[in-house]
This record gives C-alpha cells, structure tokens and sequence, in this order.
C-alpha cells in the first residue's frame, strides 16, 4: 500500500475510534436509567433489590454476594457468565457473538458481563451444581439452566429435580469418613478419594454434605471432583476397565481392544453393564508407555494386551 491509500484508512480509523470513545463516554456520564427493581428467585430463597441503572448484570448480582462465574473479570472474553434473555437486555453485541452459537441466540442466551441493567428484571437462579454438571458434560454452560429472565410476567422455568439424598446409613458413612480428615490439610482431596472408594462413585448428596461441614463452596468441591479421572460422578462397575488412548498405546492398537471389550461386555465406551460388574472407559495416557497396549482394571495394570486376551481377562475378573 501506497502512503496515499494508507492516510484516508487512518483518518477514517481515527474518526471511528474518537466517536466511540465519545458515545461511551455519554452513555457512563450523560444517560441515566433511574431506579430498576431485580427479582431473584433461587433455592434458598426469593430476594429483591433496587440497583441503579446502568450498571452490567454480573456487577449488580456480584454486588448482592452473589457467585457468578466470570474468569474474565468480565471483560466479555471467557463467556462464562452465560444466561437467557426473556425480555430486554436489547440486542447481541459484537463483543458476544463469538461465545453465543446460533441455536443459543434463539434462547435469548447472553454473557451477563455485557448485558445492562436499564429496567425491571425477575430472574431464577437454579440450583448451582445442575448447572455445573451441564457444563462439564458440554464443555460449556448448559444455558437452558443457568438464568431464565421475565419481566412484568410468569417465569416459565421447569422446576429443579428433588435433591438427591442419603439414607441414614450412608449419610453416617460419609460423616465418619469427613470426621477423620476434618483437620488434615487439603482434607477435601482424602475426603473424596474415601468416598468415592466407600460408594464406588462420587453421590450428589455426598458432595452437598462435604460443602456443608467444611465450609467449602459446593463449586470448588465439584471442580475437584471433575478433575480427576480417578473420580466418577455416576455409579460405575466392580471393576473398572481403563483403555489407555496415548500415542504409543493407540499406535499399538489401543483401538482395537475397546472394539474388543464393547461387544464382550455389551456396553459402549463410558458405561456400566447391566450387573454392575464392569464399567468400560479410556484416559489419555496411564504413563506406562513401554507396556503398550496397556489398560488397567481397578488397580491392576495389564501392559502388551491383545485382543485374544480380553476374553480371559474378562472370565478372570468376573470369577
């Protein structure tokens, strides 16, 4: 490009960012939205506030102590804080089309860091760990989930399920097990690797329960949770066959012994059978890359597998 193609693309530049700067500076200073009423309905119960306007949604619920992901600081560049515009909120911004798919703007879905508060809005919390398990299961929030905003009208938001529980003589189970780690350092860890030994899975209830007596926030507990592949939030089998899928495993033909498994068990990768005695599953790498194949069950490593051996292997570990 020639000097005199590159000073009109300048000028024009210049006068485009000046306007901005300027229409920001009148919509802070100048414009003015007067008193709007929050309506918030969650689980521990209902509260309403009275914000000024002007200020984003994530600030205003985050100024009421309420949690709110935004990795960001809402910057608008994580597109954590997620939710469902009913009413108002005016249209999507360029700053959010990147985070917001075309299936999700026709649920109205928003980034809460981006949206103003310019008048009245009722909204439903649902409960925190729902929405956490539709975003590990998705690799994103479930938005249907997370926020469901009306305004001046009925709240059309399907009713959370019933928590689950505990029966007296697990909730004893999971108590004695938190009970024996309650003064351990990073007593979460232990307290979820008993539980999850004890129960051979991670209960909802059981999680609720170590959030409660250690004073931890449910979604730390759940983050850690997720985090290991050690740990399951669903009941799994006796015995838990793990695949390794690392390079030197699938260049070995870790492939072609999940296609083995499958048929033998009659499950798919990632479930349980019918009798509960074996659940199927593959990791990334196991870190026993001269064995490959190499898969585990429960805590038994089994390295150079083939084929012709998973239905021994199978026959060995039903017995």
């Amino acid at each position: 490009m020639t000097l005199e193609t590159l000073l009109p693309v300048g000028i024009i530049t210049a006068i485009l960012f000046t306007l901005t700067v300027i229409l920001l500076i009148a919509d802070k200073y100048l414009v003015t939205y007067g008193d709007c009423k929050v309506s918030v309905a969650q689980q521990g119960g209902n509260k309403e506030f009275v914000v000024q306007g002007g200020s984003t949604l994530l600030s205003v619920l985050i100024d009421q102590g309420m949690e709110i992901p935004a990795s960001c600081g809402g910057r608008g560049s994580c597109g954590f804080c997620k939710l469902n515009v009913k009413s108002g909120g005016g249209d999507l911004l360029p700053t959010e089309e990147m985070f917001v798919s075309k299936e999700e703007r026709k649920t109205g879905t928003r980034l809460a860091c981006q949206v103003k508060v310019k008048d009245d809005i009722e909204l439903f919390v649902p409960d925190l760990l729902s929405t956490v398990k539709g975003m590990a299961k998705t690799g994103s929030f479930d938005t249907r989930t997370k926020w469901t905003f009306a305004r001046e009208g009925k709240m059309y938001v399907e009713p959370d399920k019933k928590k689950a529980r505990l029966d007296r003589t697990q909730k004893k189970q999971v108590q004695d097990i938190i009970d024996k780690h309650r003064n351990t350092d990073g007593a979460v860890m232990p307290i979820l690797h008993d539980i999850n030994g004890a129960f051979n899975y991670l209960p909802e209830a059981a999680l609720r329960e170590i959030a409660k007596e250690m004073d931890v926030p449910l979604s730390t507990v759940f983050r850690i949770a997720t985090f290991y592949n050690a740990f399951s939030l669903t009941p799994v089998g006796k015995n838990r066959i793990t695949i390794c899928t690392g390079t030197a495993c699938h260049v070995k033909g870790a492939d072609g012994l999940r296609e083995a498994f499958e048929p033998a068990l009659n499950i798919k990768s990632g479930e349980t059978t019918a009798d509960g005695l074996f659940t199927l599953e593959e990791v990334r790498c196991i870190g026993c890359c001269g064995l490959a194949p190499v898969l585990t069950v429960n805590e038994d490593v089994h390295g150079l597998m083939t084929k012709k051996k998973v239905p021994e292997l199978i026959k060995h570990y039903k017995g």
